[in-house]
């Protein structure tokens, strides 16, 4: 700080009665100092001195910003104080300060502006600046505090609340909020706590909340649902915070979502009610003992199967129903099972209450508590006397049965159905080399061990015998033997069906017959040497073959060529009636603008034909630009939505931001919008539109043409519509294909996206399957952000700088065309000149080109094309500028507009008139 000499007589003070005003508004604690316009002090008070350390005398001839803390003195706070103070005639400040020791101190204060009394005239200020330094830092400390507090409650996973005296709710934490589906605190704030409950638990709320304001813990488990309708329990504390009397400020209510434990509650009780329903329903002998094996609770079931007494089978005289010989065993299995913890798995004989024995089957399990202690026994025995003797029964006709088919040389197999399993006979080994250990009792084994040009067919005609109803089968294969040749065998089965005819089991033989085959074959071959008429009916096959698909192309070209006519038929007839009708003298002005309307309406749709059909013939001139993908994909999302109804969820992703190609944008977007259509179309109007984008590394051979490696972005579109059948995947690109009924489609749309695609250097893939909906890919070589540019908006001078050209140089070698375009500039006011070709052209350029503003040129002209007379014109006339038109040609689709403005045929006067304003 530079102290510096003032000369106080230079600087004015206020009048006496201003000074008598400012002392009167201060107070002992509030310093009060004046400043000049340059910012100087010039009078100091002693609460100045008390507050700030300076006495008068150190203080007056200081500039003002000492006081300030040295960043505010960086910042020039001071001078902003006193601009403010000048522009509005006061500055409040709340800031820290600086004394003289060195200490700061938050002051609380004003600048004020100071004017003359007489003049008006702005002569210097007042700060008041008061130590609000213990306000200051109290109030720093509070809201440190609250912080804390508010920390502490939204740290709780438990639904917290705060609740004013009265039971208003006035917090929540985040936990809560989310445990009771509220959106915002809003939604709550203020309301009666009780009234968030159902009625028949609002007694409970508020005795506990009386509870807690009387000082002690209010409780309550009850029943309470979120606030959109979900079945919450609850077990809810309230207590109090008392304030400074001791009476408390607020309510603090704890709320824990015991819902789960609730529904494990539920769900036991309905677990011990479906046993005990079980056991009731149930065939076995169910009976429960104490965890020491003792029965305490008695089995009906026990004692209706042997006779028994209750006292007898809540003692041990329950062993007395066990068979003598099988006593002992079971007895001492009990007591290990009891005594391990671990279940019982015992076959026994009980006697029935007849005096039967029968053999049963018993198990029991121990039923643990949580702590992993022994609970109860629960046990079980069923009667299995008459499963075992059918089990017995059959085991000797399995017997008897293998006995035979060891006594023949065929290798004999036994299939069983349910099981999947084979079995083999030991003829395997000698007739095939096989051992039975070595064999996998399967059927995939026999069939991975059949000839591969023969497993389809086998397989195929085994499972005709299976899922038939015959009762034989029998076929011819090649069986491959252990040393790994194969055998001819003749191989048959018989089919064992249950009673409602469903399949069991196949038992079967294999016969080798290698050696008659063998024999079969050669004969064959001598015969297949003798055909002396094979080379002659190969080359035949080979030029039907080639009249076929001679045959086929023109049927195309055909199918085209007719499309074609039949569409440009229907719009000819809608003009030529129109115009036959314009004719009539008595026409009046409402039906003549219907008919003028109605061949204008034609003409667009004719255009809109001409550009599917140059779109798939890969000939639509295109007007490329780079553009951001995933932002197109977006608007046509907006777009297509009104298309495809209300009942169609349209999902859109993006996996590639800020991914660019070059392309035409509009028949990007036309090639989405038809895309969707069609699938709209094949759900039927309701159903799920995916669309996905994507970075893709190749594009997947598709349609016989291998892949292509390469940055492509992937645009797809899935429906969960009806699917492609196989037979129509291969003519869906064709030209006027179409699967809707008449009327509901030309045709020409996939048509058109193919032709884009291609013509753009992508492709476009389909996948599809019946009744599960189909995909369309499209693929576009991935282009540069870099190389996208911003299209300036022509401004009114611009537009009114083209307007000023009037004389345009027509080039156009049909007649009837240059007629029209000649009439059609020279009705706005255009001086046009006609050319009928390039050379022409370029002849009148050669007499004096600087009359003309700008050349209009067809592009497909006999000689030069328009493009390269454009060049000619760019070479030697640079700044004259140049507007090509083309309905169609090779040269744009091969080498582009070479940066030229294109207007595509056919075009309007006001197309024209719009083109040619456009010109910068």
């Amino acid at each position: 700080m530079n102290s510096r000499k003032v000369d106080l007589a230079r600087h004015r003070l206020p009048s006496p009665g201003r000074l008598a005003e400012l002392v009167l508004e201060s107070t002992a604690d509030f310093a009060v100092l004046t400043i000049c316009l340059d910012g100087i002090i010039t009078s100091w008070n002693s609460a100045a001195e008390r507050v700030m350390g300076w006495s008068e005398a150190n203080a007056v001839s200081q500039h003002a910003s000492m006081i300030f803390t040295p960043e505010d003195q960086v910042a020039d706070v001071c001078a902003g104080e006193m601009v403010q103070a000048q522009r509005c005639g006061r500055a409040a400040d709340e800031r820290w300060h600086m004394r003289k020791d060195g200490t700061r101190f938050w002051g609380s204060g004003s600048m004020t502006r100071l004017e003359d009394d007489e003049t008006g005239e702005h002569i210097g200020y007042a700060k008041i600046v008061r130590d609000r330094t213990d306000q200051h830092l109290a109030g720093e400390k509070l809201r440190g505090s609250e912080a804390v507090l508010r920390n502490v409650l939204e740290s709780s996973a438990d639904c917290l609340k705060l609740l004013a005296p009265d039971g208003c709710v006035t917090f929540m934490n985040a936990a809560g909020l989310a445990m009771l589906e509220v959106s915002s605190f809003a939604e709550i704030a203020g309301k009666d706590y009780v009234t968030l409950w159902p009625a028949e638990q609002q007694d409970g709320v508020r005795a506990a909340l009386a509870e807690a304001a009387a000082g002690g813990v209010g409780r309550l488990h009850g029943y309470a649902p979120t606030l959109k309708g979900a079945a919450r329990w609850w077990d809810l504390q309230v207590t109090s915070v008392p304030g400074v009397n001791g009476q408390p400020d607020f309510l603090l209510a704890s709320s824990r979502d015991v819902t789960e434990r609730e529904r494990s509650r539920e769900v036991l009780r309905e677990s011990e009610e479906r046993f005990r329903a079980l056991a009731a329903a149930s065939t076995a002998i169910v009976w429960t003992t104490d965890p020491q094996g003792l029965a305490k609770e008695d089995s009906p079931d026990w004692r209706d199967f042997t006779g028994q007494t209750p006292e007898q089978w809540l003692s041990t005289s329950w062993q007395d129903a066990i068979h003598p010989d099988d006593r002992v065993r079971i007895v001492e299995a009990w007591t290990r099972a009891v005594a391990s913890g671990t279940p019982l798995d015992a076959e026994y004989r009980l006697r029935r209450a007849d005096g039967e024995w029968r053999l049963t089957a018993a198990k029991a399990v121990p039923v643990r508590s949580a702590n992993g202690a022994i609970r109860e026994w629960v046990g079980a025995n069923v009667d299995i006397t008459d499963q075992r003797r059918v089990e017995e029964a059959r085991w000797s006709i399995e017997e008897r049965y293998r006995l035979a088919v060891r006594a023949t040389n065929d290798a004999i197999w036994d299939w069983d159905l349910r099981r999947d399993y084979v079995e083999w006979n030991e003829a395997l080994r000698a007739a095939h080399g096989y051992t039975l250990e070595e064999v996998d009792p399967s059927g995939t084994w026999w069939m991975e061990h059949i000839h591969a040009d023969d497993r389809e067919r086998v397989r195929n005609s085994i499972h005709a015998a299976i899922d038939g109803t015959g009762t034989h089968w029998s076929n011819e294969y090649r069986f491959q033997r252990a040393d790994g040749t194969y055998a001819d065998v003749f191989d048959r089965g018989f089919m064992v069906r249950g009673p409602g005819g469903e399949p069991l089991r196949m038992i079967g033989a294999m016969l080798d017959v290698t050696d008659r085959r063998h024999s079969e074959r050669t004969l064959q071959r001598l015969n297949e040497e003798l055909e002396v008429e094979v080379p002659r009916r190969t080359e035949q096959l080979r030029q039907q073959e080639e009249v076929l698909r001679q045959s086929q192309k023109l049927e195309a070209v055909g199918q085209l060529t007719g499309g074609v006519a039949h569409d440009f038929n229907n719009l000819l007839t809608v003009i030529r009636s129109s115009a036959s009708l314009l004719r009539r003298p008595d026409l009046s002005e409402e039906r003549r603008r219907r008919y003028v309307d109605a061949i204008s309406d034609t003409a667009d749709r004719a255009t809109k034909l001409t550009r599917q059909l140059l779109a798939f013939a890969r000939r639509q001139p295109l007007s490329p630009e780079v553009f951001i993908v995933g932002e197109r994909v977006q608007g046509v999302v907006e777009l297509i939505r009104p298309l495809v109804g209300m009942r169609v969820v349209i999902t859109a992703s993006n996996e590639c931001a800020d991914c660019a190609v070059e392309a035409d944008l509009n028949q990007f977007e036309t090639a989405l919008v038809n895309l969707a259509v069609n699938a709209r179309d094949a759900m039927d109007g309701e159903g799920r539109l995916a669309m996905q984008t994507w970075l893709a590394t190749s594009v997947p051979a598709t349609r016989g043409h291998a892949g292509t490696p390469g940055a492509f972005i992937a645009v797809s579109l899935s429906d969960t519509g009806a699917g492609i059948l196989p037979e129509t995947l291969g003519r869906i690109f064709e030209p006027f294909f179409t699967t809707k009924e008449v009327g509901k489609g030309t045709g020409l749309g996939l048509s058109q996206v193919y032709g884009f695609a291609k013509q753009s250097g992508g492709e476009l893939h389909v996948e599809s399957k019946p009744g599960e909906g189909s995909t369309f890919t499209l693929y576009l070589p991935r282009a540069d952000t870099k190389l996208m540019l911003t299209i300036p908006r022509p401004d009114a001078e611009a537009e009114a700088s083209v307007m000023n050209r009037r004389n345009v140089l027509l080039v156009e070698d049909n007649t009837q065309v240059g007629e029209f375009a000649r009439q059609v500039l020279e009705d706005p006011g255009f001086l046009a000149t006609w050319a009928p070709n390039a050379k022409v052209a370029l002849a009148l350029m050669d007499e004096d080109a600087s009359r003309f503003d700008v050349v209009f040129s067809d592009v497909v002209m006999p000689g030069m094309n328009g493009v390269d007379l454009g060049k000619e014109i760019r070479r030697r006339w640079p700044g004259l500028p140049v507007i090509l038109t083309s309905g169609y040609g090779h040269v744009l689709t091969e080498d582009g507009a070479k940066g030229f403005a294109l207007l595509h045929k056919p075009y309007s006067p006001e197309d024209l008139s719009k083109a040619l304003r456009h010109l910068g």
